[in-house]
């Protein structure tokens, strides 16, 4: 055991800290399992000034000279983002050291070209922590499951989203009330558009879609709708007819494409999914030899993110006791996708009319050109001569029902669209 494993830590935040006293923590079993002590050589901030209970001569704020450092052997990169997280990747890389990341936007954007690049190094760059925080979900897709055709995967991948879907359900709460809770405590950010617009789950399910189609698929190429316009409304008619409204990353083979797409989306109460809620994350994946499997756990946090990020740690400093080249497994670059346009789905449509006669007919009308019928539906009356039509569709083309409800919205008897939410049945 005569070699120590020289650690740079970029960023010292809520994962930073997670993983720094992870291997504090549990030291011994670390070095145990790896054969090789290790030691945090340094750790890149921004501000000094703040109090964070280490050894303040470890801290630095100059992130190059990490990266630069010839006696560091692993990277620990925990800035999040693309600038200048990138950039300091790449130069780690290029002066041969490892690199260990939980930095989703980075490997959704960069990933193809980042793995390759470690590759040809032969060189670990390894990602664990970016999809699911200490759930194991790139792992299983890179190795135990890589045998199968990986032909659906159905995602719940952010826990301040499925906090608040799950609040509403439970407190009969609105939206913006709900949000409110999530950020008093703690689980939403005060800004909270990457999670609430499904950015951050747009990133993760991309990177996921990846590694299975073994090319990357481009950020901007994932279909995407965040939950602002799910109300209690909604959930409670989903609940009357055996749904549960999850925010949901869904990636599916089609030929030699892949659909990816996040949205709002009514599932059955009866799949594995429904039951997870609060701040949990899950993935559910069917293959064509495996079957239906699913994962589920902490998808966030200090702790759980840092535990991923310290296995992949693992991994690296394994490989340099074996003294064997990198185990990067590398993907290409575009991955062709199928438009969202040709999805083939239910619906379910909640829509504000004006309490006159002749209202349903005329609906109808419009959902009858384009070849739309209907499954189940509901009405009710509301406050001011207004009434509520909520309806699920028999399984229509994405197209033909975008097409309708925009020629619906125009009609004289209609106030509003309030409500459009994809259902999955399997």
């Amino acid at each position: 055991m005569a070699k120590t494993i020289r650690i740079g830590f970029l960023g010292f935040g809520t994962v930073g800290t997670g993983a720094f006293r992870m291997l504090q923590d549990n030291r011994d079993a670390i070095v145990k399992k790896i054969g090789l002590s290790f030691e945090v050589a340094k750790i890149g901030i921004k501000d000094t000034s703040k109090e964070r209970g280490v050894d303040p001569s470890l801290f630095t704020t100059d992130l190059d000279s990490i990266v630069n450092d010839p006696t560091i052997d692993v990277v620990i990169e925990v800035i999040g983002g693309v600038d200048p997280a990138a950039r300091l990747v790449e130069a780690a890389l290029k002066h041969g050291k490892h690199v260990v990341t939980a930095n989703k936007e980075l490997i959704a954007k960069h990933g193809s070209r980042l793995v390759h690049l470690a590759k040809s190094k032969g060189l670990d760059l390894h990602y664990e922590a970016a999809v699911g925080g200490g759930i194991p979900l790139i792992q299983p897709l890179k190795h135990q499951l890589a045998g199968n055709d990986l032909v659906r995967m159905m995602g719940i991948l952010n826990g301040t989203t499925n906090y608040i879907l799950t609040m509403m359900e439970e407190e009969e709460a609105d939206y913006s009330d709900a949000l409110r809770e999530a950020q008093e405590k703690g689980y939403a950010e005060a800004d909270p558009t990457n999670d609430v617009e499904g950015i951050d789950t747009g990133y993760k399910i991309s990177i996921l879609a990846s590694i299975a189609g073994g090319k990357q698929v481009a950020v901007n190429e994932v279909y995407r709708e965040g939950i602002s316009k799910v109300s209690a409304t909604d959930i409670a008619y989903a609940a009357s007819w055996g749904y549960r409204i999850k925010l949901l990353g869904i990636a599916e083979m089609i030929g030699e494409a892949v659909r990816v797409r996040v949205h709002p989306t009514m599932i059955p109460l009866t799949h594995p999914l429904a039951s997870v809620n609060g701040v949990y994350n899950a993935l559910w994946i069917h293959g064509d030899f495996v079957g239906d499997v699913m994962f589920s756990g902490r998808g966030a946090g200090s702790d759980p993110t840092g535990s991923a990020v310290i296995g992949d740690f693992l991994d690296v400093g394994r490989n340099i006791f074996a003294g064997g080249s990198g185990s990067a497994i590398p993907y290409d670059e575009g991955m062709k996708t199928a438009p969202m346009d040709d999805l083939e789905t239910t619906y379910y449509l909640r829509i504000q009319v004006e309490d006159k006669p002749r209202t349903l007919g005329e609906i109808s009308m419009v959902f009858g050109r384009h070849e739309i019928s209907i499954a189940e539906m509901q009405m009710r009356t509301l406050p001011s001569e207004k009434g509520e039509i909520v309806c699920l569709t028999h399984k229509a083309k994405e197209s033909a029902v975008q097409a309708a409800l925009a020629e619906v919205q125009w009609l004289p008897c209609v106030s509003k669209v309030a409500t459009t939410i994809r259902v999955e049945t399997a």
